[in-house]
């Protein structure tokens, strides 16, 4: 499954305009926050959630007790389970994306969204803005696929570039996927469909059967999210996600940023 941009549910709080789309026990969730920055948003308010997310223009400051970490544009971040609590700041516009894990049947309705503060947008009332994180990224040769990875507590957080012509000889895969397409197009192929999907579009990919396999005819890139525990012996897995060595120690400091570009 994938959603487009437009397709995006648009709210507002407190002057921060959030979009958002519900994959499974995931959601999706791109903020847009004003010029004024973050003072008085519900981004100061102190928060124990977990987070796994990226910074798309300007910067994000995590603050935990004494500890203050500016995160800049083009860095991605994760806040561990159980971590102290915490708020995020800006002095400024920025872009944030990220997603964040739900219960399945979390109700997201209008009016339980506005009873918790949140002004429901039509598509008309939300002014067009970047969607797709402005990461540099080096070509990588036809037929082969290049990647990054993160492990972020159950999750493993990898940034792949693929080259043209990549991705179509590749096993079949069974791993659930949580993602993002920050250039180029793919095609998801599964054993019984096919999905083509542009450049900030954010997919979903089910644990299979069916199976499925991320392909590209001309240079793209993506980052996904997927469970460690999905990538274990025995499960069917694309060739080019085998073998990575997963050290699962938690961030020190209570949050972890890795630079994308």
């Amino acid at each position: 499954m994938h959603v487009a941009p437009a397709e995006l549910r648009a709210l507002r709080q407190g002057g921060v305009v959030l979009r958002f789309v519900m994959l499974g026990d995931m959601a999706y969730v791109f903020a847009e926050l004003p010029p004024s920055g973050s003072s008085g948003t519900s981004l100061e308010q102190p928060c124990s959630q977990p987070h796994w997310g990226f910074v798309i223009e300007g910067n994000l400051t995590f603050v935990c007790g004494d500890q203050r970490e500016v995160i800049s544009a083009g860095r991605a971040f994760h806040v561990p389970p159980r971590a102290p609590e915490h708020h995020f700041e800006a002095t400024g516009p920025a872009l944030v994306a990220g997603f964040q894990p739900v219960e399945s049947e979390a109700e997201v309705s209008d009016e339980r969204l506005a009873a918790r503060g949140f002004e429901a947008l039509s598509a008309d009332a939300v002014a067009a803005t970047t969607v797709v994180p402005a990461i540099p990224t080096r070509s990588v040769p036809a037929g082969q696929i290049r990647i990054e990875t993160w492990p972020m507590s159950s999750f493993l957080m990898t940034r792949v570039r693929m080259g043209e012509r990549s991705g179509y000889t590749s096993g079949w895969c069974d791993a659930p996927h949580w993602g993002l397409v920050t250039t180029g197009r793919l095609a998801i192929e599964w054993e019984n469909d096919v999905e083509i999907l542009s450049s900030g579009d954010v997919f979903w990919c089910p644990a299979g059967p069916p199976g499925h396999r991320i392909e590209a005819a001309d240079p793209a890139t993506f980052l996904d999210l997927t469970p460690i525990t999905a990538l274990g012996a025995g499960s069917r897995i694309a060739d080019w996600r085998q073998g990575v060595h997963v050290d699962e120690r938690p961030p020190s400091r209570g949050i972890a940023v890795a630079a994308l570009g």
